[in-house]
Parts: structure tokens; C-alpha cells; sequence
């Protein structure tokens, strides 16, 4: 008893969630479509009328036709029926038409809100997420769950009124034969319902498994260099086999599924069909019926078995468009970055306080910064030091709140970061990190991206500071050569050089760079510092280094491990205590 009352809950709960996505995917629909809708909603009802109509029309043809050979009647026919098929065209044009309106517009604006979440989502939360599933969540579930409900809503209303009218012309006919046709309606409805969960369980295994195609193809794409030069090739191949063959597997399993009730279905209905032919000669029904309403009664009977073929394959559809919706919505209802801060304007020139600050990721028990407390004074080189894995990058992507500490605050003109907003903080902030995200776009859009009514006088100053215009010059557009994705058309050091010019150009009080000269060579790597001694007057610059060389002109240089401060001071200082900088510092010089 306790097995069945939590299945009827669990099945409850499935009925609640799969109505509610489709409430919701409505709602949506009817946004700015109102129109399209009802002029596609007539469209079926012209086209479900036509269907009784052509059965009805079966009834004169032979009766007043072929056997009375009335001429009036005869006459009216060919009128009659051109009549039926003008109107179901026009009615079949008018839902494909605007259903595929509709249909498109819920595919914008299901990808638009997903894309704009997508925007404002927290770092942590594409930290747990993978790229392929969410890849196919906006491209293969959209898709899928528009067509779904499109076609769904087509099936519910046309072939529904093609069967509610078929059947009134079928009772006017004979109301013997058709309750005996009806029977088989309670078969049906308990088939479906019985299959309604395992749809649902497949179709997510199927949806599941195309995310996992697009992610093993996603990483080869993006690390082909690697599966070439340490010959990854059958791994991949083993890899990529494993996700395909469960892609198969899953929609054949959906399909034998979807065949079993479709067949059975049909085969229900085939019996009642079989089963009305032989109570059609009997004698006290071919006393009551004419040759012309026995076979306007079989047509309608037999026109009949195609929308139920329809509506025998929607419990399907639905649990496909369920099973899509709910990784749509459930990717639109992620919770955006905690921008809550009502502070607007803030004196980003004062300096920024880290007081008894805590974090640790989510996906992690481990603390990765350890009762952080440290006074950046503006105006002032900041250089952060120690092995990797210390919590050198995690301690600054939390200044521009990429992250938010688990305890402890950080200020700025003595106001918690927290109660400013994110506009009001990033707008003060440049950042040049240790992977290097450039854009399929031109040079030069690259470099502004971002800003607004930037002079070419101020993206070329940016140029010259970074040390990029050089190689800009020697390309075929120069600065409006399109650099491919993630800039593949170029260096290394060229576009770690292209994302400091971003940074340069934007001009903010707070320059934070992560490692940003890991990718120059030596030479490049002197300019850069020139420009950064430049740059730095007036401006809080925070610099992550792995070569302590580059940063023994700093103001103040903060030695970290494992999560903790335990060095501050400036480079002479930290070399005459001999202590962790020290060591670390010789063993790099002498290495």
C-alpha cells in the first residue's frame, strides 16, 4: 500500500511539473502572438470541419446520386465538394503558415532569455556546468520543445475536432454502431496512462545523451592539438563511440517504445472496426441504415483512424516536449550573480580592505583562502606572489566579485563591496587573466570591446602602450583583421599583448593582471613592464607573477600559500628577512 501511495504521488507530481511547463511555454507563445495564434487556431477548425464534411457528402453521392440519380443533386455536387477542399486548404495553410510564426517566435524568445541569463549567471556556476549540455540545452532543446508544442497543439485541437465532428456525423448515422466503436476508447486512455512516466524517463535519457555528444566533440575541437601530438586518436574514437552508442541506444528505446503504443493503439481500434463490420449484417441494422449512410459511416469511420493515430502518438510528443522544457526553464530559472548593491557611485580611488576574508568553492570542503586580511593602498603596485594553487587568482577575482567570500568583507572607501553594484564595481576594473578570451571579431573590436565612443585616437594610444602595433601593422587589415575564435590566427604573446590593450583602453583606476605576461617572450616582456610603469601613475595596479623578477618594483609584495598571507613587504624587505620570499626568490634566480 505504502509502494503504491508514493508511486501515485510521484505520478501526481509528474502530471503537476509536465502541465506546468506547458502553462508556462504558452504563456510565452501568446506574448505579441495572439493573433497568429487565433488565425491559426481557425485554421484547424476550417480544416477539422472539412473532414465530416467530406464524409457527409459520401451519403448524397450514392443515395441521391448513383442510386435515385436525382439531377439536382447530382448538379450540387461537384460545387460541393471543390467547396470542402478550397476551405481545407485554406484551413491547412493557415495553421502551417502561423503555426510555424508562432513556433519561430517562441524559439527567439526562448533563446534570447536563456542567452541573457547565460550573460548573468555567477562564475561558480559554469565552474560545475558543462559546455556541451548547456550548448545543447539552447540549440537541440529549443528546437525540440518548439516543434513539439507546435505540433502537439495542432494534433489537440484539429484532429480532436475532426473526431468530435466525425463522430456526431457517425451517431446521426447510426448510434448502434457507433457506442460499439467507442468502446475502445477506455483501453486506450489507460494504455497511455500507464506509459507516461517511462516516456518521460526516456526522453530525458535521450536529451541527456545529445549533451554529452556535443561535449566529447566540443573538447576535441578545442584541444586538437593535444589529441594529435600525445596520439589521443583512439581514446577520443572510444570516448565518442561510448556517448554515441547511448544516444542510439536511448532513442531506440523511445522509439520501440513509441511503436508498442502507437501498434496497440491501432490495434484496438482496428478491433472495433472489425467488430462494427460484422454488427453491420445483422439484419436489424441493415433495416435502419441506407447503402448511402453505411458507407458514409465506414468513410467517416476510417477517416477517423488518422487523427487517433495522431492523438495516440501526443502522449509521446508531450513527454518529449515535457522532458525539454524542463532543461529549458530549469536553465532560465538558474539564479543570476547577487547584484543586490543600490550603490551607484563609489570613490574607487580609496584603498581596498580585506578584512578576515574566507572562501572556499563550492565544489570543494577545502578552504582556498584562509583569514585573508590586507590593506591595497591606490595608487600603489601590489604584486601577489607564491607556488601555484595558493589562492593567488581566487583572492583577486573576488575584488571584481566574480566570486563572493564565504565570510568576511571587502571595502572600498569603507563600503562593502557587497552593497555596490556590480556596474558601479566592474566599471572601475581592468583585467588581463592567465587564459587569454579573445573574439572572433576584428582586431580592433576586440580591443574595444566593451566600450563605448572610443576614438581611433584612443584604441591606436592603447596599441602603442601594449606593444601590439607592430604585428597589427603587418596584418592584412591591420586593425580590421578578423583574428578568428579565440584570436587562433595568432601568437600566443600576441594575444596575451591584444588583451592588455583592453585593459589599457578601458582606463580604469584598478588594473588587476593574472600572470598577464606568462605568454611574451623576454623582449616583449620589457615593454610590457615600461608600459605598466607608465600606467600604474595614479592607478592601483595588483599583479599575480610566477617570475618574481618582474615584480621587485613594487610597493608591496604579499607571499601567499596555501590559502594564507604570510610575507608582506617590498622586495628588499622580504630579501633581507630570508624567510619564504627569499627562498623562493634564489631558487628561481639560481635555477
Amino acid at each position: 500500500m505504502v509502494l503504491i501511495e508514493v508511486y501515485k504521488k510521484l505520478n501526481e507530481s509528474t502530471q503537476k511539473n509536465g502541465w506546468l511547463v506547458y502553462k508556462r511555454l504558452i504563456k510565452i507563445a501568446l506574448k505579441n502572438n495572439s493573433t497568429p495564434v487565433a488565425i491559426a487556431i481557425f485554421g484547424m477548425i476550417i480544416t477539422a470541419l472539412s473532414d465530416p464534411a467530406l464524409s457527409a457528402i459520401m451519403k448524397p453521392i450514392l443515395d441521391g446520386g448513383f442510386i435515385e440519380r436525382d439531377q439536382s443533386v447530382i448538379s450540387l455536387l461537384p460545387l460541393g465538394l471543390f467547396s470542402i477542399f478550397f476551405l481545407r486548404s485554406l484551413g491547412i495553410f493557415l495553421t502551417i503558415y502561423y503555426m510555424a510564426k508562432v513556433g519561430r517566435s517562441l524559439v527567439f524568445r526562448l533563446r534570447e532569455l536563456m542567452f541573457k541569463k547565460l550573460l548573468h549567471l555567477p562564475i561558480s556556476f559554469y565552474d560545475k556546468s558543462s559546455s556541451g549540455d548547456l550548448m545543447s540545452r539552447i540549440s537541440h532543446n529549443v528546437e525540440l520543445l518548439s516543434s513539439v508544442a507546435a505540433r502537439s497543439l495542432i494534433i489537440l485541437i484539429r484532429d480532436t475536432m475532426t473526431i468530435i465532428g466525425l463522430l456526431i456525423w457517425m451517431f446521426y448515422l447510426s448510434w448502434e454502431l457507433t457506442l460499439f466503436f467507442v468502446t475502445a476508447a477506455p483501453f486506450i486512455v489507460i494504455l497511455v496512462s500507464s506509459l507516461n512516466k517511462k516516456f518521460r524517463k526516456l526522453t530525458h535519457d535521450a536529451q541527456n545523451s545529445v549533451g554529452s555528444i556535443i561535449h566529447v566533440a566540443q573538447e576535441v575541437i578545442q584541444g586538437n592539438k593535444i589529441v594529435k601530438i600525445f596520439k589521443g586518436y583512439d581514446r577520443e574514437v572510444t570516448r565518442f563511440n561510448d556517448t554515441n552508442n547511448k544516444n542510439k541506444l536511448s532513442h531506440m528505446n523511445l522509439a520501440l517504445t513509441e511503436g508498442i503504443n502507437s501498434a496497440v493503439i491501432m490495434l484496438i481500434v482496428g478491433s472495433a472496426l472489425s467488430g462494427i463490420i460484422l454488427l453491420s449484417t445483422f439484419d436489424f441494422i441493415l433495416e435502419s441504415i441506407t447503402v448511402g449512410s453505411f458507407v458514409s459511416f465506414m468513410f467517416a469511420m476510417f477517416m477517423i483512424l488518422g487523427p487517433a493515430r495522431g492523438l495516440a502518438s501526443i502522449n509521446a510528443r508531450l513527454q518529449q516536449g515535457i522532458a525539454a522544457g524542463e532543461n529549458v526553464f530549469s536553465l532560465i530559472d538558474e539564479s543570476s550573480e547577487n547584484n543586490n548593491g543600490l550603490i551607484e557611485n563609489v570613490r574607487i580611488n580609496n584603498n581596498i580592505i580585506f578584512k578576515d576574508v574566507n572562501f572556499k568553492y563550492e565544489s570543494s570542503n577545502s578552504i582556498v583562502l584562509n583569514n585573508i586580511n590586507l590593506t591595497v593602498k591606490t595608487g600603489e603596485l601590489i604584486a601577489l606572489v607564491g607556488m601555484s594553487g595558493c589562492g593567488k587568482s581566487t583572492l583577486v577575482n573576488l575584488i571584481p566579485r566574480l566570486y563572493n567570500p564565504k565570510s568576511g568583507k571587502i571595502t572600498i572607501d569603507n563600503i562593502d563591496i557587497k552593497d555596490l553594484s556590480l556596474d558601479s564595481l566592474r566599471d572601475n576594473i581592468s583585467y588581463v587573466g592567465q587564459d587569454t578570451i579573445l573574439f572572433n571579431d576584428t582586431v580592433r573590436n576586440n580591443i574595444s570591446y566593451g566600450q563605448k565612443n572610443i576614438s581611433d585616437e584612443d584604441i591606436n594610444d592603447a596599441v602603442e602602450k601594449s606593444y601590439a602595433k607592430d604585428f597589427i601593422n603587418d596584418m592584412p587589415d591591420g586593425i580590421n583583421t578578423v583574428i578568428g575564435e579565440n584570436g587562433v590566427l595568432l601568437s600566443g604573446g600576441q594575444r596575451q599583448r591584444l588583451a592588455i590593450a583592453r585593459a589599457f583602453l578601458k582606463n580604469a583606476h584598478v588594473l588587476i593582471f593574472d600572470e598577464a605576461t606568462s605568454s611574451l617572450d623576454t623582449v616583449s616582456e620589457k615593454y610590457i613592464q615600461k608600459a605598466l610603469d607608465k600606467l600604474k601613475q595614479g592607478k592601483t595596479t595588483i599583479i599575480i607573477a610566477h617570475r618574481l623578477s618582474t615584480v621587485e618594483n613594487a610597493n608591496t609584495i604579499v607571499v601567499m600559500n596555501d590559502g594564507a598571507i604570510i610575507e608582506t613587504g617590498n622586495h628588499k624587505e622580504l630579501m633581507d628577512k630570508k624567510n619564504y620570499y627569499y627562498k623562493l626568490y634564489n631558487s628561481q634566480i639560481f635555477k
